[in-house]
């Protein structure tokens, strides 16, 4: 199963197994993940665990979500992915999950990656040198 590991602004971590389905998160206590910050609120998020992906989805916190430092609604979690919550930062850990087809969309967004491939591709196939005619010594 998924797991998190977090860091609370105090430096103390803990690992956290993430269970099957949803995953409460926030600061109220009826959440299965409770983080002690004021900066978060009581029901902040819930983390979905698929067989095959992860999703973490903001409740319209005050605070707002962020997966890699960017505000998110809805993202799909990948291995090695930043989280913070309040104060709180996390990592997300995918463990046995299957990410290939996920990760490869991601890697679509990266602006000018297609570019470069394709100029990869244009320059692998161009001749390494021109076709120049032999010049012979003499008398044309």
């Amino acid at each position: 199963m998924p797991k998190l590991i977090m860091l609370t602004a105090e430096g103390e971590t803990r690992q956290v197994d993430l269970k099957p389905y949803e995953n409460s998160i926030g600061r109220g206590l009826q959440n299965d993940i409770v983080i002690d910050t004021a900066q978060a609120s009581r029901m902040h998020a819930i983390i979905e665990v698929e067989q095959a992906f992860t999703t973490i989805r903001d409740l319209g916190s005050r605070n707002g979500t962020f997966v890699n430092d960017t505000q998110v609604e809805s993202q799909v979690l990948v291995q090695g992915d930043s989280i913070r919550l309040g104060s709180y930062e996390m990592r997300f850990v995918a463990t046995d999950q299957e990410f290939s087809r996920i990760e490869a969309l991601r890697m679509l967004t990266v602006p000018g990656l297609l570019v470069d491939l394709d100029r990869a591709r244009a320059l692998r196939d161009a001749p390494t040198a021109p076709d120049v005619p032999h010049s012979q010594r003499g008398k044309p």
